[in-house]
């Protein structure tokens, strides 16, 4: 293992964070040198240092082994989550050391969840810090590597193969080069769209970047501590749902859609499950609200209701109402797309709505092979037929994935909180979601009162969840076979 090729390929990963950390103090600036200028110059320079001291000392490689693309996936998120902590630390206020740790992997994780109680007494460079977090771990650190590596070989092929879920491979139809384009140009593109769309529905430019950058990362961090509901918009929250549906979407599909001008993200299969599920989950949810009178007319229901939805499947985390006194079907329904969330592709995270669906396939077809032993009953997505080690590969992973759900309840309730409330926090922290119910709190709650070692092992699971489950114990089984 070269420790040299990885430490250079962490440092560039520093090295953007750095960037945003300019920024965002360049933001402090121009708002009259507010307070949070000096911790984003400071933290900016300390980590700029440290990303570029490798770059200057250790000699260029363009290839690299499982093992060493691995460590550098894995150092890339976890050092980028420990140095966005430096802002928060040096500026004091609610972040305390844990806290810090709980926002910053929060943040770069896109999972939206806050520890801050009043988050709009928080100067705008350091507001523009938590979006920027946001946008750096949506777009994915390892791809921002691949964006200044002046090669187009080896490296960018096998960290790309790495940092993309397997289950959406088939679809990207590109070389490796060729796949950081699509991934940059679509995200890009959703984000000045959200912008622009933004500022037509009211909000000031602050305050549509900052959601500009929340949306198109799936993140869910907000300039107002009341999130969407603050605006009072119905336009700002149908442009928010709109592109929180399309950030969920195969970005090599959205790419092919607009190159090809046809609609070929929508007749994928695996999209058409998705919609549905929104569509379904939404009239089951505004049903409930109106019929246990949580909300008073069918129009007040239907708003709640799909916007939740779309919210929460979407993994961004934004909310009009507080979800916590909703009736439990509702809650139940929210629970569910958590754990299902969009497809892969995308900055979503969670099981994704691509394995979900190879699942309920590969099920089906056993259902029928055992009612007709002699039956061939192939598993097909979108007429091609499923290889029989993705469909195992899939269904081992969704026992990872409710095992270390399962786990993290059981240490959420050790904690002290409610069963709704430690099931919630696991699935959210696990798929980067964000609100949780019960104890926790809801969709406008911070998590200010957790236990320290709860808001720790909640930064842990967020990066579990967002670096999926096979990346990270690939790391521990490679390294234990080499020990």
């Amino acid at each position: 293992m070269n420790v040299g090729i990885i430490s250079r390929n962490v440092g560039i990963a520093l090295i953007c964070n750095a960037v945003f950390m300019f920024l965002s103090a360049i933001v402090a600036a121009v708002n009259g040198f507010d307070s949070s200028f000096s911790p984003l110059m400071i933290s900016a320079i300390i980590t700029m240092m440290v990303g570029i001291f490798p770059l200057i000392f250790v000699r260029r490689k363009y290839d690299i082994n499982t093992k060493e693309g691995l460590a550098i996936l894995l150092l890339a998120w976890v050092l980028s989550c420990i140095f966005a902590m430096l802002p928060y630390v040096l500026w004091g206020g609610e972040f305390t050391l844990v806290n810090a740790w709980f926002e910053s992997a929060s943040g770069i994780t896109t999972t939206g969840a806050t520890i801050l109680r009043d988050i709009e007494a928080l100067p705008k460079g350091l507001l523009f810090w938590r979006s920027s977090t946001h946008y750096i771990g949506g777009l994915g650190v390892v791809v921002f590597i691949m964006m200044i590596l002046p090669s187009f070989g080896t490296v960018r092929f096998k960290m790309s193969k790495m940092d993309v879920e397997d289950v959406s491979k088939s679809n990207y139809k590109y070389r490796s080069n060729t796949f950081i384009r699509v991934v940059i140009r679509v995200y890009l593109g959703i984000t000045v769209a959200a912008l622009l769309c933004f500022l037509i529905a009211g909000m000031d430019f602050f305050d549509a970047i900052n959601h500009a950058f929340s949306v198109a990362a799936t993140g869910g961090f907000s300039t107002k501590n009341a999130s969407i509901a603050a605006f009072d918009s119905p336009l700002v929250e149908f442009f928010a749902m709109v592109f929180m549906v399309v950030a969920n979407l195969h970005f090599g599909l959205i790419y092919a859609s607009f190159v090809t001008r046809s609609p070929k993200v929508f007749k994928n299969t695996v999209t058409k499950f998705y919609l549905t599920t929104i569509l379904v989950a939404s009239l089951l949810v505004s049903g409930n609200l109106l019929i246990s009178g949580s909300c008073g007319t069918l129009s007040e229901s239907l708003r709640h209701g799909f916007f939740e939805v779309v919210s929460t499947i979407s993994t961004t985390g934004f909310a009009i109402a507080d979800t916590n006194v909703w009736p439990v079907f509702s809650i139940m329904i929210l629970l569910y797309v958590s754990i299902q969330c969009g497809c892969s592709g995308s900055t979503t995270s969670g099981l994704r709505s691509d394995r979900v669906w190879i699942l309920l396939q590969a099920s089906r077809a056993q259902i029928i092979r055992l009612a007709h032993p002699n039956a061939v009953v192939p598993v097909k997505n979108d007429g091609q037929i499923v290889d029989k080690e993705l469909i195992s590969s899939v269904s081992i992973y969704v026992c990872l994935y409710l095992m270390i759900a399962f786990v993290m309840t059981l240490i959420y309730a050790a904690c002290g909180f409610d069963a709704i409330g430690s099931i919630s926090a696991s699935v959210s922290m696990m798929s980067n979601v964000g609100p949780c119910f019960g104890s926790f709190g809801s969709s406008m709650s911070s998590f200010a009162d957790v236990p320290a070692v709860a808001k720790v092992l909640m930064g842990l699971q967020m990066i579990i969840g967002r670096l999926g489950i096979y990346s990270i114990l690939l790391v521990f089984f490679l390294y234990r076979k080499r020990v």
